[in-house]
């Protein structure tokens, strides 16, 4: 079974045993490819995302500004790929890739649903990363009730 089902399972029974909050905590990012790893790196609304392989693809390859996906060379490109496959479902990395880890949305739940079903992940033992996500920037590790 993948996280995504184990999530998917989880979430289920979450709003069997709490049918008020039903569709309030949904799926929202579960696998991805490194190409889609890649081309949300490089997108310029994310500038201030993925800051420490940015600068290092940059030092390597003599650069002042990251270019866009479309004018990579075919080295910096494989460079990329490899970077990416290399940190492939790990945390810190890119967990999505490979489908090793699954956002939730729990924007629409209160502070008691938060916690119900975070109380239900546990109890599967999956692993919670808390996360507030503002637009195209993340804030890792942050509260229960400023998670969303």
């Amino acid at each position: 079974m993948s996280i995504a089902d184990d999530v998917k399972s989880a979430l289920a029974e979450f709003e069997t045993e709490n049918p008020t909050l039903a569709g309030k905590a949904y799926l929202t990012s579960g696998s991805r490819s490194v190409e889609e790893q890649i081309e949300i790196i490089l997108d310029p609304k994310r500038a201030d995302n993925y800051l420490h392989i940015k600068e290092r693809f940059k030092s390597i390859y003599k650069l002042t500004s990251l270019p866009v996906r479309a004018d990579l060379t075919e080295p910096q490109l494989s460079w990329w790929e490899d970077e990416v496959k290399k940190q492939a479902g790990q945390s810190p990395g890119f967990p999505h890739v490979g489908g090793y880890a699954q956002d939730v949305s729990v924007k629409n739940l209160d502070t008691d649903g938060k916690e119900k079903l975070k109380k239900k992940f546990e109890s599967k033992k999956i692993s919670i990363l808390m996360e507030k996500v503002t637009g195209t920037e993340s804030e890792y590790g942050v509260s229960l009730e400023n998670a969303n």
